[in-house]
């Protein structure tokens, strides 16, 4: 695959996840605004709870699809490798769904405290055995760099939710009517991208041949997905125990703006992972380096600005797409953005471990950001001035760790080039367009939108004056954002 190309494939996916990320802008209100900070909090514990059972009954064998058949060639190897995986995390995944449908009661009544949540959290466990086998099929299409099938599945999941989610609610099924419509548009694009899986390898009944192999590799990864469960999520848990779900209602809206910053490293990462274990087997290790380079400066000279942005419009976000009970948490946000920014840095440099399938230091380095997250919490969130401020502030602390000890440990493998005086200019660029933004009043959707096309605007206005765009991104931003005929200088 040509930088180009690769390119392409990250501005196409990119461009697809930013349109579903509308799509949360939509949808975040609809749930907030018909189930109120209570019964949304109780909804943000059931998806923290459902993704940590899920990334363990996975197994960290998502990670061995990746790493061991993006250079596979053999259709015979792939068809075995595919239908061993995809079998292993269905039995996992049905037994994941009995254990939470079984302890439902007690997780309820001490975890969400909250004992009538019961049966709520029985209907949410079916969630873990559906999104093992989706998410499982969907890589597949990652791997194979398939990425306008992936990109699409990833645009009809969003917007479905988004209207079944709005039927249910509309049909007065509150709570349930979410969970189900979850439940119908996740089963959907399992049977589609199943029988397209189908339909290009053929079908085998697997032997599990290799999966000793995948196993070997991806069981050390497992306690990581407990791990980051911690730093993600456990905090969730936390403010629900400490300030109840009311609080963590307030406080998972305000994150679920805040995170759109990860927004810019999932198409990223997404085509990065395959390409560099393909360049690496192919000992391309100078091509290795370039790529990872050039993925850092991308991703800094759009986050930086996105971080800023939503600083500005964080009080403006809450008060448009939700109700007045969670304005309050509106300085969440750019706590959360910034911390979403050292996630996607860690998210970066923490391929290079992947590819010289030394996992071990990734679990310690999620160690040590869980521990301190977990103890941060527990000092800052039962401090009434504090709360769940004290909650945001243990998630940037714990990202900072994360992408600090894995930038040293990859700069030992790969030497890259940082590109501090473009970051610089970001960030000078990012200041101006905070200042202007800042500068607006904004009483409803429309307005946000052109306060945020404003930003943007002023953004890349500053960066062409202080030389922060090469030719080539010059002639891109000219031609896709002014629609110019001028033709590119250089390649």
């Amino acid at each position: 695959m040509s930088y180009q190309k690769f390119a392409r494939d990250v501005g196409f996916i990119g461009t697809v996840q930013i349109l579903t990320s509308l799509s949360s802008f939509f949808l975040l209100p609809i749930i907030t605004k018909t189930l109120g900070a209570y019964d949304y909090g109780l909804w943000a514990q059931i998806n923290i709870t459902v993704s940590l059972i899920s990334s363990l009954a996975l197994m960290g064998l998502s990670m061995s699809f990746v790493r061991f058949l993006s250079s596979e060639t053999d259709k015979k190897k792939i068809r075995e490798a595919v239908y061993s995986i995809l079998f292993f995390v269905t039995v996992s995944g049905f037994l994941a769904s009995f254990v939470l449908y079984t302890f439902a009661e007690p997780l309820a009544t001490f975890g969400f405290k909250d004992p009538a949540a019961t049966y709520f959290v029985q209907a949410g466990s079916l969630l873990i055995l559906v999104n093992v086998i989706e998410s499982t099929s969907l890589f597949y299409f990652r791997i194979f760099r398939q990425i306008e099938k992936y990109s699409y599945f990833t645009f009809f999941e969003t917007f479905g939710k988004l209207l079944f989610i709005l039927i249910f609610l509309k049909m007065g099924y509150g709570l349930l009517g979410v969970i189900t419509a979850t439940l119908i548009v996740q089963g959907l694009i399992f049977l589609i991208t199943f029988i397209i899986i189908i339909s290009q390898i053929g079908f085998v009944i697997p032997r599990f041949t290799y999966i000793k192999e995948y196993l070997e590799f991806s069981l050390p990864l497992t306690p990581n997905a407990l791990i980051r469960w911690v730093t993600e999520s456990s905090d969730r848990y936390m403010v629900t125990y400490f300030l109840g779900l009311g609080s963590v209602g307030i406080y998972s809206a305000a994150c679920s703006i805040g995170n759109l910053i990860q927004l810019f490293v999932n198409p990223l990462q997404l085509i990065l992972f395959p390409e560099l274990s393909k360049l690496f087997d192919q000992n391309r290790m100078d091509e290795v380096r370039i790529y990872m380079s050039h993925s850092l400066r991308y991703f800094l000279i759009i986050s930086i600005p996105a971080v800023f942005g939503l600083s500005a419009l964080a009080k403006p976000l809450l008060a448009v797409l939700t109700t007045p009970d969670f304005i309050s948490g509106w300085f969440v946000i750019p706590i959360i953005a910034f911390a979403g920014l050292m996630a996607g840095i860690f998210q970066i440099f923490i391929n290079t471990m992947y590819l010289i399938k030394e996992t071990r230091p990734a679990t310690y380095i999620n160690i040590i950001a869980a521990v301190s997250n977990v103890l941060i919490n527990l000092i800052l969130i039962p401090i009434p001035s504090i709360g769940i401020l004290g909650a945001a502030f243990s998630t940037l602390v714990s990202y900072f760790l994360m992408a600090a000890f894995c930038v040293h440990i990859s700069l030992k493998h790969f030497k890259l080039d940082f590109y501090y005086m473009d970051i610089a200019k970001s960030i000078l660029s990012s200041i101006a367009m905070y200042l202007f933004v800042s500068s607006f009043s904004i009483s409803g959707i429309l307005e946000l939108f052109e306060a945020a096309g404003a930003g943007t605007l002023i953004y890349l206005i500053v960066m062409f004056m202080v030389g922060g765009f090469t030719d080539h991104e010059m002639y891109l931003i000219k031609r896709y954002l002014f629609r110019s005929e001028v033709s590119p200088d250089t390649k």
